[in-house]
């Protein structure tokens, strides 16, 4: 798995939130995640200099219940030109039409929280907790 995550090389990993009382996979998958992420940058796993000891930054998506989760967003991502077809994909998950509404104000509260804070016009937002730390060469 290490291998074939080395080979593809993704810019980032996406996965579930780290605690969630209801879904027992969820948490089991984010950690699987973080492990072979963390596996693929160590450098005594196949040291060598055709390596890159970077990694991908990982990114947990709101859960359900973000409050039931120790869920911490620190990042908001505009989702505005891409609603329309997000809304659509819901509507394809019938056994969820009850959340169809609830995912759509999570959306236009995660918008206005994102233009609020940012400044940057936006209806729809996705929120998302990043698990490491990003370098900058600036505060801004």
């Amino acid at each position: 798995m290490v291998d074939i995550y080395r080979e593809l090389n993704p810019s980032f990993v996406l996965t579930h939130a780290l605690e969630d009382p209801y879904n027992f996979d969820h948490p089991n998958a984010a950690h699987f995640a973080q492990e072979t992420r963390v596996v693929a940058q160590a450098m005594g796993h196949k040291p060598g200099a055709q390596y890159k000891y970077s990694a991908p930054p990982v990114f947990l998506f709101e859960p359900h219940q973000p409050e039931q989760c120790n869920y911490k967003p620190n990042l908001i991502l505009n989702i505005d030109e891409v609603w329309k077809e997000k809304y659509e994909a819901f509507q394809i998950l019938a056994a969820q039409k009850h959340l169809w509404g609830y995912y759509e104000r999570v959306a236009l509260n995660r918008g206005i929280q994102g233009s609020r804070n940012t400044g940057v016009p936006m209806t729809y937002g996705e929120a998302y907790q990043r698990l490491f730390p990003t370098v900058e060469e600036v505060l801004a």
